[in-house]
């Protein structure tokens, strides 16, 4: 019996220290970096820009830890245009959006699996069917379309049965195209290069409108269609998860 007790709680301890040291090195960096709406210009000028390596691993903090809040990746590529140039810029965003993307997974898969299927069921589902084979490619697919909620998808991906590492490299590559137009958006707006800016926009007319042929080449899809709308994937009764 005791050593039942024993397994139990060494089990019970494993599972949750360490969700408790990641809330407690959560807090203290919560109370450390800027809200949202603080996060802009004036906090880049500040912290990060000409400040070396500090700079960046300041802005790679920051940046994966609002972005593991919700705040949209397009904003902080382009914040890390802005800071540190097109090259620079990109490649910092991403590891940035790559790295919250593994811990929100992460965090969702082994803490958070019934509340996320008690709210998502559905979307859950969806992932999980869409995703079941060749999860490199199509992660990528859905990282492309330039609608749809990212923190979702990897909080639904982490519930979901799918293989972590596939889904998080496909995630990587599917967001090069829209951090490197946003950080040469950032680029731009520093050395004031209107050609920059208007090249930004139109490379993203161009990505959108791919991004759109493929999302009819594969609208067939459910996944695909409740992450362009999301609202159909979330009409959901109190009592049983299903659609009303």
């Amino acid at each position: 019996m005791n050593s039942d007790f024993l397994r139990l709680c060494i089990s019970v301890l494993g599972r949750f220290l360490p969700l408790l040291l990641i809330c407690l090195i959560g807090s203290e960096l919560l109370a450390q970096i800027p809200s949202i709406d603080s996060f802009n210009q004036t906090w880049i000028d500040a912290h990060t820009r000409h400040n070396g390596w500090q700079g960046v691993t300041n802005f790679v903090l920051v940046s994966c830890l609002l972005a593991s809040l919700g705040a949209p990746r397009q904003f902080i590529a382009f914040l890390s245009g802005y800071a540190f140039g097109f090259t620079e810029g990109v490649i910092y965003s991403t590891f940035a959006i790559t790295l919250s993307c593994l811990l929100t997974t992460l965090v969702s898969r082994f803490y958070a699996k019934p509340v996320v299927m008690h709210f998502f069921p559905n979307k859950v589902m969806d992932l999980n069917r869409f995703l079941t084979n060749q999860v490199f490619l199509k992660t990528m697919i859905v990282r492309l379309l330039p609608v749809g909620n990212n923190l979702i998808t990897n909080i639904t991906a982490g519930v979901s049965t799918i293989k972590i590492w596939p889904f998080v490299m496909g995630s990587m590559f599917g967001y090069v195209p829209q951090m490197a137009i946003f950080a040469l958006m950032g680029k731009g707006v520093v050395v004031q290069s209107y050609w920059k800016i208007i090249l930004s926009v139109v490379i993203l007319a161009i990505s959108s409108l791919l991004s759109l042929y493929v999302y009819k080449k594969f609208k067939a899809d459910k996944y695909l269609n409740t992450s362009v709308n999301p609202q159909s994937s979330l009409h959901l009764s109190p009592s049983n998860g299903h659609k009303q």
